[in-house]
């Protein structure tokens, strides 16, 4: 599937709320997220990646491609987001290298950083193709 796809985003939204560790971690959070995944064409990866999800109790509400009004927009290099999901960058060491940028409240981010890390396990089981030099990583699932 290809990230950010309709059909991506539908099994995200699908094995996230199915995870009931993610279900347990998550369970007091309330908030809403924008991701913006910035173009590289001196990559191949031409047009900026924007999604987002809105987080009700431990279960994705809804899930979106384009920009909305959200509590929380995380912003960097669609290098960088690869690197999360395949591994090689986990998501605090990447906000604390300011590889993403965080609008919204870090203090809030970093609250809710056992959900987010299990959430990107849950991400790292879905088959996902990438776009450009990065399709060498792509996810089998």
């Amino acid at each position: 599937m290809r990230l950010g796809s309709e059909e991506y985003l539908e099994e995200v939204q699908r094995r996230t709320n199915e995870d009931e560790e993610y279900g347990r971690l998550a369970k007091d959070e309330h908030d809403s997220y924008t991701m913006i995944l910035l173009a590289e064409p001196g990559k191949g990866v031409k047009e900026d990646l924007v999604v987002g999800f809105q987080v009700e109790g431990g279960r994705i509400a809804d899930i979106w491609s384009g920009d909305r009004n959200t509590d929380l927009v995380l912003s960097g290099t669609y290098g960088v987001w690869v690197d999360i999901l395949r591994g090689a960058l986990g998501p605090t060491r990447a906000f604390l290298m300011r590889k993403l940028r965080v609008r919204g409240g870090m203090m809030r981010l970093l609250r809710t950083s056992d959900s987010t890390m299990r959430w990107v396990e849950i991400l790292r089981t879905i088959p996902t193709e990438f776009e450009g030099e990065y399709e060498q990583y792509n996810l089998s699932g």
